[in-house]
């Protein structure tokens, strides 16, 4: 009896997940239809990105400001790219994104006109079913104070091995990087070669960087688990509020 019961409830996990993930992709080209039919062609025709902020065409990206949040923008590749499951991303020739995207954070402080400490800085992208678009998007924004506060208390034991750690209940793969580390090989590269049990074209893996109180970047990882109505959305690192910057930060 409890067999059967734990197995009707793992179904209907599935099938809320699949409706949930139905719903979310309901306007899933947009991102895609502003790149490619705005900001790429405007950059051509008249060196002006707009609705972008900025088109980077020999790098392959353009930078996107958010209308959720702040001070978050998005980075998001010229080429369709869907996303995490895109097995481009596993080729050496296509663009560091998470590289790229941690070039552009200082566009962070330069839209709120003051400087966002490093800790409380951020880059996300969810897995394929915790995302709402389908093209590849960092997200660039705020991490929540909680969070960089629990990396703080644990920065001694956080190394240069994949460990387990659990954030806000869930249970995430952490890793420190330098930046070196991050430039000179792909982050989703890195995940896919060196976390056990990966399957890159399933894009169950949503992926986080920040930095450490003590200066090292930090990786992690929360990966899709359909049984425990997790959606791999590392977003969920993030505050687009940047509550944790104070009012006199965000006024």
């Amino acid at each position: 009896m409890i067999k059967r019961l734990s197995a009707l409830l793992i179904t209907v996990v599935i099938a809320l997940g699949a409706w949930y993930g139905y719903h979310l992709h309901a306007n899933s080209n947009a991102l895609w239809t502003i790149v490619s039919r705005q900001c790429v062609p405007h950059q051509q025709a008249r060196h002006v990105p707009s609705p972008c902020q900025r088109v980077e065409l020999s790098q392959g990206y353009a930078l996107l400001k958010d209308k959720v949040g702040i001070v978050q923008y998005l980075l998001i590749p010229t080429a369709k790219v869907s996303g995490v499951e895109s097995l481009e991303l596993q080729q050496p020739q296509t663009p560091n994104y998470f590289y790229l995207a941690w070039t552009q954070l200082p566009q962070l402080s330069r839209t709120l006109a003051k400087p966002i400490p490093s800790t409380l800085l951020s880059l996300a992208i969810n897995a394929k079913w915790g995302r709402s678009q389908n093209q590849l998007h960092i997200h660039m924004s705020c991490l929540r104070g909680d969070i960089a506060h629990q990396l703080a208390v644990q920065q001694s034991t956080i190394t240069e091995h994949w460990q387990r750690y659990t954030l806000l209940n869930h249970r995430y793969w952490i890793r420190a990087l330098t930046l070196d580390q991050l430039r000179s090989l792909s982050l989703f590269q890195r995940v896919a070669t060196e976390l056990p049990d990966i399957n890159p074209g399933s894009g169950r893996e949503g992926i986080a960087v920040t930095t450490l109180a003590d200066g090292r970047l930090v990786a992690l990882v929360l990966r899709t688990d359909w049984t425990k109505g997790v959606l791999g959305s590392a977003e969920e690192l993030q505050d687009h509020r940047c509550e944790a910057l104070g009012d006199p930060y965000r006024n």
